[in-house]
Formats: C-alpha cells, structure tokens, sequence
C-alpha cells in the first residue's frame, strides 16, 4: 500500500528530557565534600589552638588536647639499667628518653649507649652476674636478628627481659679491641 500523499511517513524527532536528579546527586556529594573539609579544618584549628610546645635546651614537650609526647636528651640514667665499670658514654647524643602520655597512662623508651676496651667475654660475665634471673642471655651466632628483640644485625651477646608491660635490654656488640653497650628499656612508664 501507498501512502496517499506519497510522502513517508513523519518521523518524530526524540524529545529530550531535562534529567534533574544527576544534577541533584552532583549536587549534594559536592555539598557533603565541602561540609567534611570544613568540618577537617575546624577540628584540626582546635587541636593546633590547643598545641603547646616546651623546649629547654635538649628536651622538648609537646601538649596536645590527646596527650603529650616528651623527648629528653639529658636524662641522667634513663634506662635504670647497670652500666658495666669503665664503660664511657662518649657521645651524649646517643642517650635519650621518650614518652607518650595521656589520661590513660603513659608509655616511653629509653636508650644509653656505652663503650668499653674490655673484651666481650669479660662484660658478658659481668651483665650475666649483675643482671639477674629475670633476663635470659641470647647470643647472636650467625648475626642474625636475636629471638624477641631485634636491635642491630652486628649484635653479639644480649640480654632480655620481656615480663610484664615492658621490656629491659642490654645489647653486647664487639667493635675491634672493645664492646659496644646500649641498654634500653621500653614500656608503660610504671616498669621503667
């Protein structure tokens, strides 16, 4: 059949449609960003208004609304730990306490680093006597990492106490002729 007209019949060209709703999602993942960053700002200007920074010679505290964090250079013995006769301590830098605290309690290391021109075997003897029953000796064969407390691939001879909420450690490193020493200590602030 044929048309009358001999005309093809009109197509309708497609209507389009204005689609609100992906504007309206746009829209509100955009307002929820803008509305999180502010809210970031706004927290993070409260807790730098509320940020206190001491600092005296080699210590420095730091007081937040969360706690405070203190870093202490000039500890005298801040491991509390027995330092072998003779042994000097050479460069200060080396010795240092930190500790973390809040309303809950508080938690710090503490390191001292000494150096002696005895032989090994004579300081192990003497840490072994002096130290106790609460420590066990672990000695370093094949230099690698000692079992429960990795302090440094070269060390030796190490003894470890690890009851409790800390752990206590003296650490016997030969170096040429002598023995490097560091004594450490780590935990809640109630075992050190």
């Amino acid at each position: 059949m044929s048309s009358a007209s001999g005309r093809p019949p009109a197509t309708v060209p497609p209507q389009r449609r204005s689609n609100n709703a992906v504007w309206w999602i746009l829209g509100i993942v955009a307002g929820g960003i803008v509305v999180m960053v502010l809210f970031g700002l706004a927290l993070a200007g409260l807790f730098i208004r509320n940020l206190r920074v001491h600092s005296q010679g080699n210590n420095v505290e730091i007081q937040t609304p969360v706690g405070a964090i203190k870093v202490n250079k000039d500890a005298p013995r801040p491991t509390g730990l027995p330092v072998y006769p003779g042994a000097t301590s050479g460069e200060t830098d080396k010795n240092a306490k930190v500790e973390l605290s809040n309303d809950e309690g508080a938690v710090g290391i503490a390191v001292e680093h000494f150096t002696t021109t005895d032989k090994l075997d004579r300081v192990d003897a003497w840490y072994a006597h002096r130290l106790g029953s609460s420590f066990r000796r672990e000695e370093n064969h094949d230099h690698h990492p000692i079992h429960g407390v990795t302090v440094d691939s070269d060390t030796d001879i190490a003894f470890v106490d690890d009851h409790g909420d800390g752990v206590r450690l003296v650490a016997l490193t030969k170096k040429g002729e002598g023995v490097d020493i560091v004594l450490m200590r780590a935990g809640k602030k109630e075992a050190q």
